[in-house]
């Protein structure tokens, strides 16, 4: 397959350079994109053939009209009101239940939907929870459209659906009935056999030994874990749950391992990994990160490495899950995957290639970081080279041994590991500074920073330049976090308005925060793990501008309840 490498007009990785700037002029109509993908081309023409020129802008005319393509498709459905729903397939790995809410993903009339329902009792919130075979119900409900962001930088909860299919939110009112289904849809066997696992590791497996389970070898974290989920965000290693190369390369190659004692050829093998990489994704929920590490596996078994194994993955995936530049997970999972493949770490020793890659990798991103969470913890670096090696040398392959042995043995003696590593996590975050909250830059400003970093890597032999560069960099981050200007700004916190105004010298009063009030009293099953309306909204927006510490803080409402999230940032 290597030969087809040599095929390309110019290098893959310059192809695959112009189709990511093709990929955001066209799916997010940036201005910016346009610009710099024009300026590209103009380059291409100057430094290359016309022949290598004609060749790359058909290959790239190719892309352009498939993203234009489902674009419009995209605005279409979007646009179109759906028919009234009777009956909705319940997609099982997609179940969530949080004390009486009930969501999932459903399909009806070949439209998925996100389908919320409230829980009128235990015994149905028990059935939902023990729910792990295909069925259809038979509800009353209505369609709403999924609320967009309300504040500069909030989550923008429609743009997010549109990446994974889904246009519209079912609202349930009443289940009238249930009933098995059969389906003959590949994707939809591994949406049942998923779940299937996760409900059997939750049934007979402790906490919190079974959340590290499902998640380290299934990508499925319940809403029991969102407390310590919180400390390893705050702790910046939320990412180690994030399945990627380290799973996909221990399973495929634990894979490889096994057909090959049982005595198949290497090429038998080679072509029986690829329904296992089905498998393994449609069991992992076919995570942008996991779909990425095994096309990248797959490839460098035909020789394919480094940078023209990057640049091939980034053009298969374009055409597999053409949403997958769309949320911060696929953005960051490729900008991971590209400072891998840019810099070689093998001529390293075992120990410094980890304290290296983890240095290299967290620095290198570092303004994507910022721009998708607006802070970065810089502990994250020396956490993430001691706990990999928990994770990934350790909990791996121990919880795959432990769940593979299950039917026969189930050793949940072992829980106790789990319960101190979870309180080595509280005492870390207890001591640990908080993250440093640099603000969000603008998309203008994110590409400058990149580009610096990317001319530091080029020039990192020359002192002077990397003394210039590096200050240079530093004084963007301080513009980003300081901006001179005075700022009066209304964010919808939900529960009206909270205003919040910075003078030009930093100086900030914020006027009130938001909150959630309970108006009746629950029972124990009904209760659900939430946060509150200043977490969804404000916090965010605050994160976004840089600001960390709150000088003046005014409430108008009585309730104290109200500014507990905010006092937390204040601090």
């Amino acid at each position: 397959m290597s030969q087809w490498i040599k095929r390309f007009p110019i290098k893959p990785i310059y192809i695959a350079f112009l189709l990511v700037w093709l990929y955001f002029a066209i799916y997010q109509s940036s201005w910016l994109a346009c610009l710099g993908f024009i300026f590209l081309v103009i380059r291409l023409f100057r430094f290359y053939s016309p022949k290598e020129c004609f060749m790359t802008f058909m290959i790239l005319s190719c892309f352009a009209g498939f993203f234009f393509v489902r674009r419009e498709m995209v605005e279409q459905k979007t646009k179109v009101e759906p028919s009234p729903v009777r009956q909705v397939a319940v997609l099982p790995d997609t179940i969530k239940v949080n004390g009486d809410s009930l969501s999932f993903r459903g399909k009806t009339n070949g439209q998925t939907y996100q389908v919320y329902y409230k829980l009128k009792s235990k015994e149905e919130q028990l059935a939902f929870q023990n729910l792990s075979s295909l069925v259809i119900l038979t509800v009353e409900g209505e369609f709403e459209i999924p609320e967009k962001k309300r504040n500069f930088a909030g989550f923008d909860y429609q743009s997010y659906l549109k990446t994974q299919g889904i246009y519209r939110i079912l609202k349930v009112d009443t289940i009238l009935s249930s009933q098995d289904r059969i389906s003959l849809h590949p994707f939809e066997w591994l949406s049942s056999w998923r779940r299937k696992v996760l409900v059997f590791i939750k049934k007979h497996f402790p906490n919190p030994m079974s959340n590290y389970m499902t998640g380290l070898l299934f990508g499925a974290l319940d809403t029991d874990f969102d407390e310590m989920n919180n400390l390893y965000s705050s702790l910046g290693i939320i990412h180690l749950f994030a399945l990627s190369g380290m799973q996909v390369g221990f399973f495929m190659e634990g894979f490889r391992k096994l057909l090959l004692r049982l005595g198949l050829t290497q090429e038998m093998v080679h072509k029986c990994q690829y329904p296992f990489s089905f498998f393994y994704a449609g069991m992992t929920g076919f995570s942008v990160s996991v779909v990425r590490s095994l096309v990248q596996k797959l490839l460098s078994q035909h020789g394919i490495t480094k940078l023209d194994n990057f640049a091939l993955t980034i053009m298969v995936l374009s055409l597999l899950m053409p949403s997958f530049l769309l949320t911060a997970g696929g953005v960051l999972s490729c900008a991971y995957a590209f400072v891998i493949s840019v810099i070689d770490f093998e001529s390293l020793t075992f120990w410094r290639k980890i304290v290296v890659e983890s240095s290299v990798i967290s620095l290198g991103v570092l303004p994507i970081l910022i721009f998708y969470f607006g802070e970065f913890q810089p502990w994250s670096i020396l956490l993430t080279f001691v706990f990999s090696l928990i994770f990934d040398t350790m909990m791996l392959p121990g919880l795959t041994l432990i769940f593979i042995s299950s039917p026969l043995i189930k050793l949940t003696q072992v829980n106790f590991l789990f319960e101190g590593l979870e309180n080595s996590i509280r005492w870390i975050a207890s001591v640990f500074s908080r993250p440093i909250v640099f603000g969000q830059p603008s998309p203008l400003l994110l590409i400058v920073m990149l580009l610096v970093l990317a001319i530091l890597y080029d020039i990192r032999k020359n002192k002077k330049w990397v003394i210039f560069l590096s200050l240079f960099l530093s004084l963007l981050f301080f513009i980003n976090k300081f901006p001179l200007q005075n700022e009066i700004t209304m964010v919808d916190v939900g529960q009206g308005d909270s205003i919040f105004l910075r003078d030009w010298k930093g100086r900030n009063v914020l006027i009130d925060v938001g909150g959630r009030e309970e108006i009746r009293t629950k029972e124990a099953w009904q209760k659900r793990a939430t946060s509150s309306n200043a977490e969804k909204t404000l916090i965010p927006y605050l994160k976004s501008r840089g600001v960390d510490t709150i000088d003046t803080l005014v409430l108008t409402n009585p309730n104290p309840d109200y500014a507990g999230d905010v006092l937390e940032v204040a601090k």
